[in-house]
């Protein structure tokens, strides 16, 4: 299966609870850590989907200006925001309301946020792994973090 093809089979089977008019509603913002106008913006997922975990949920999708989605493609955002041609294009403490945003959005501390997002890039699943086991992917991570 070719990545692209990939990728949308696993969007079709990650969880989504964020409608069209809401993903419409947020490319209509300004870019959530550069700022930039709404005409360069698109729908980011912060946890890939080619990770697959996250989906299109609430806590996983903000605006991010076109540009810098391009260059942050399947990379752990966490070590994307460091690279020094993407550190010179946001604004840190508008990253660092983001990070906070989506770490409430998930009911944790923006440290465990920190962390769920890490477990998922080191427990990435495969497409037949995410149809066998559709529950959200916090859901995953509590039980194997508690258990």
């Amino acid at each position: 299966m070719r990545n692209k093809d990939s990728r949308k089979a696993l969007l079709n089977h990650l969880p989504c609870n964020v409608t069209e008019v809401e993903l419409q509603a947020l490319k209509q913002h300004r870019c959530a850590i550069s700022k930039k106008s709404s005409f360069d913006v698109t729908v980011d997922h912060f946890i890939p989907i080619s990770w697959g975990h996250g989906g299109t949920i609430i806590g996983n999708v903000y605006p991010l200006d076109r540009t810098l989605n391009r260059t942050k493609s399947s990379m752990n955002p966490f070590r994307w925001v460091k690279r020094n041609e993407v550190k010179d294009k946001i604004n840190m403490r508008l990253w660092d309301k983001l990070i906070t945003d989506l770490a409430s959005q998930n009911g944790m501390s923006v440290r465990d946020f920190t962390r769920y997002v890490n477990w998922c890039e080191e427990n990435k699943r495969d497409l037949d792994e995410v149809k066998a086991d559709q529950r959200l992917s916090v859901e995953i991570w509590r039980r194997e973090r508690f258990s």
